[in-house]
């Protein structure tokens, strides 16, 4: 009872701790990016780069520095020309010593970022470890995805659902979808206006998109082995916000006849379709004014779709020292109870890393019951019984109470690796339980009492099953122990190893002959294991031999 209270405890205290995807990790490297002001030359922007790079290797921990320019590195993954006359941004790469932890790495960034503090340049300094590698497996923190129809419910909804996000504790960085995108002018035409007066759409954004171009490029030409792009730019009478409204539209007034008569226009005769030729024809002017207006809105950087419905995503970012499982537990009812009120054809749906967290958790658990189920099955074939593997199979919830009680003591979350390792812990720990139920069944067949059998395996086997644990627990020390970026990602699985198999192997000698003694009480079967072995080892014999020389000694 003591042990499942345990079990239940650990469960308990590990799932208020919340969940990860991929443990956070710590390289030794460091990126920079490093932008001049445009308006130094190329002699000064190099001068004030190598004032950088100085003051960055003067640093405490700075093993190596390297450095490229924006272009050269455009150059060589386009194929682009090296004679580039672009200068003014850098990126750094620095590299520290290593199995540093990330404390350390953290009061170096800091050092970094106080030495440049005097330069013109922008130095920004950002660490090239893996962080919480959820953010790559789709993204660390929450996300709510809006589904319906008209965009602009679609943002009153997202607007929201982002005052719920604000009053989360834990939460920063709110994006409610649409409302972050440009701001945009949207020119509404009126085609019954500007049919009557002679103009279609396509004609009208035909000239607006002739005066927005203001600039084309005319050829390339090579000076000196670099080459240059050569643009021509006309600004003499840009579209502005200010002017839009009274750009001029011409129609010519022999057109607007025409549209207006329709098929009478086949009517004419040519005599006066030639008097009409010579004379001038004359121009209507009108201004966009007069068939449009102008509305400000804010445009969605792009338009997502799902099953052919469309939907907006509103996000927040996880704190530092915050679980975003938990925080989404908090959420999750709140966010349900308003969707409740939303009108037919709009629904919303919690993402991000707590997706990805539930579908791993579900994953890591079906292999988890199939390899178990797998176990099961060899073990009967084996013992040719039902009931000596299921006293075996008590051995694995021991295993998970220890892996538990490892995180618990080492403050590790669960993450993805750390299943792993309960899962590789199923097939690794039953091995004792195998050792023990096994050389039982053997002492019994060979003439002793269910009792004694279990004293005695316990005396004769506890040595082999301590010995085959510690080879295993040993192992695991080196990853749990270190500092290096392999270190801090398996540590997770390490620790729920080492710790199931401590835990289990000394609980084994105990938990399992309790449960032998209390389900295994008919004579196990002897199992026929074949006639090419000749000489089969009587282990019963062999220990009742022992006795009784012991006893002749003591008389």
């Amino acid at each position: 009872m003591i042990a499942i209270a345990l079990l239940a405890f650990s469960v308990f205290e590990v799932m208020r701790m919340g969940i990860i995807y991929i443990p956070e990790m710590t390289s030794n490297e460091l990126s920079v990016t490093i932008k001049t002001p445009s308006d130094m030359t190329r002699e000064e922007s190099y001068a004030e780069v190598d004032d950088v790079m100085n003051k960055l290797l003067s640093v405490d921990g700075v093993e190596q520095l390297g450095i490229m320019s924006s272009s050269s590195m455009t150059s060589f993954f386009t194929s682009a020309s090296v004679g580039s006359d672009k200068y003014g941004s850098y990126t750094c790469n620095i590299v520290t010593a290593e199995n540093l932890p990330k404390e350390k790495m953290d009061s170096i960034c800091a050092n970094l970022e106080s030495v440049v503090a005097g330069n013109k340049a922008t130095v920004e300094i950002s660490s090239s470890s893996m962080g919480d590698m959820s953010a790559l497996m789709g993204g660390s923190g929450i996300s709510v995805n809006i589904y319906g129809k008209d965009l602009k419910k679609l943002e009153e909804i997202g607007s929201d659902l982002g005052a719920i996000l604000e009053k989360q504790e834990g939460l920063e960085n709110i994006k409610t979808g649409l409302t972050n995108g440009d701001k945009t002018l949207h020119l509404v035409i009126n085609k019954d206006e500007a049919m009557a007066k002679g103009f279609t759409v396509a004609q009208i954004y035909a000239q607006i998109a002739k005066g927005l171009t203001t600039s084309v490029t005319s050829t390339r030409i090579t000076v000196d082995g670099m080459d240059m792009t050569v643009t021509i730019k006309d600004e003499t009478d840009p579209i502005t916000v200010e002017n839009l409204m009274d750009m001029e539209f011409k129609v010519e007034n022999s057109m607007m006849s025409s549209s207006s008569s329709g098929m009478d226009m086949s009517m004419y005769d040519s005599d006066d379709e030639e008097e009409e030729d010579e004379k001038e024809e004359e121009k209507t002017v009108y201004k966009l004014s007069d068939f449009a207006y102008v509305e400000e809105t804010v445009s969605a950087s792009s338009i997502s779709h799902e099953n052919l419905t469309t939907y907006i995503t509103v996000k927040a970012d996880t704190k530092e020292g915050y679980n975003t499982t938990l925080i989404s537990r908090d959420l999750k009812p709140v966010i349900e109870e308003y969707g409740k009120t939303l009108p037919d054809g709009y629904s919303v749906e919690i993402g991000g890393e707590s997706t990805e967290v539930n579908d791993m958790v579900i994953q890591m658990v079906e292999m988890a019951a199939l390899g178990l189920l797998f176990i099961y099955l060899i073990m009967v074939a084996q013992f040719q019984s039902l009931l000596s593997p299921f006293i075996i199979l008590f051995t694995i919830p021991l295993a998970f109470t220890g892996g538990m009680l490892g995180l618990l003591v080492s403050g590790q979350q669960l993450s993805m690796l750390s299943l792993l390792g309960f899962v590789i812990l199923m097939g690794t720990v039953v091995n004792n339980g195998i050792v023990f139920v096994d050389y039982a069944n053997q002492l019994r067949i060979g003439g002793l009492e269910r009792h004694d059998a279990l004293i005695a395996t316990g005396i004769t086997r506890m040595r082999p099953i301590l010995m085959t644990a510690l080879t295993t627990i040993l192992a695991m020390t080196q990853m749990i122990f270190g500092s290096g970026m392999a270190s801090q990602l398996g540590s997770g699985m390490a620790i729920v190893i080492a710790g199931g198999l401590l835990y289990a192997t000394l609980m084994t000698l105990y938990i399992v002959p309790v449960i032998y003694d209390i389900f295994f009480k008919r004579n196990p079967l002897s199992v026929d294991v074949g006639s090419d072995i000749d000489e089969v080892q009587d282990d019963a014999a062999e220990y009742l031999a022992k006795l009784n020389e012991q006893a002749g000694t003591a008389k």
